[in-house]
């Protein structure tokens, strides 16, 4: 959320927040070391644990958390769903998936397959506020174990006690989703 304004995000922004924060998430869900006791789909995945890495399931889980918590609120019911660029990342990787809606960066706005615009929904300035602070620090605590958890002691304890190299992808999409 750009700028030193803390302030309810346009659906341009809200949706820029989103489509990074999808990004993110495919980078650590689809990392060849995050593992799945059995095959994910669209609807439900089965996590690992004893095989995929603590700090990355950890991060993950973190992430998707916000995403879900903070910055899907601010996005259209089951926008999530029906568009590809914000979607989980196992419905973004079927190919079969079927998506109704897609994002008009010249008019800023979701439209359906028929045209038909999506109203983003108007939270209380309050919590608009209250949720936008939560992205800010969620983000900075997510940015530091991702990038100095090798290097940080700190960070190395919030990543689970141990380093984990997430690798040149993931630190460039936590670079660009938490630009700050």
């Amino acid at each position: 959320m750009p700028g030193d304004e803390i302030k309810h995000p346009t659906p341009a922004e809200a949706f820029e927040q989103a489509t990074k924060h999808a990004a993110l998430l495919r980078g650590l869900f689809l990392h060849p070391r995050y593992k799945y006791a059995q095959p994910p789909t669209a609807d439900f995945i089965k996590p690992d644990v004893e095989q995929t890495p603590m700090a990355l399931f950890f991060v993950a889980d973190f992430v998707q958390n916000t995403y879900v918590e903070y910055v899907v609120p601010f996005l259209p019911a089951g926008a999530t769903r029906k568009c590809k660029a914000i979607a989980n990342p196992w419905a973004w990787s079927d190919p079969n998936y079927k998506w109704e809606w897609e994002w008009d960066a010249e008019t800023s706005t979701l439209k359906d397959k028929d045209g038909n615009v999506k109203e983003f929904p108007k939270l209380p300035e309050k919590v608009a506020c209250e949720k936008v602070s939560d992205i800010l620090g969620r983000g900075f605590m997510t940015r530091k174990i991702i990038l100095e958890n090798g290097t940080d002691p700190k960070a190395r304890l919030l990543a689970g006690g141990q380093t984990f190299d997430f690798g040149e992808e993931v630190g460039k999409l936590v670079k660009d989703t938490y630009a700050w």
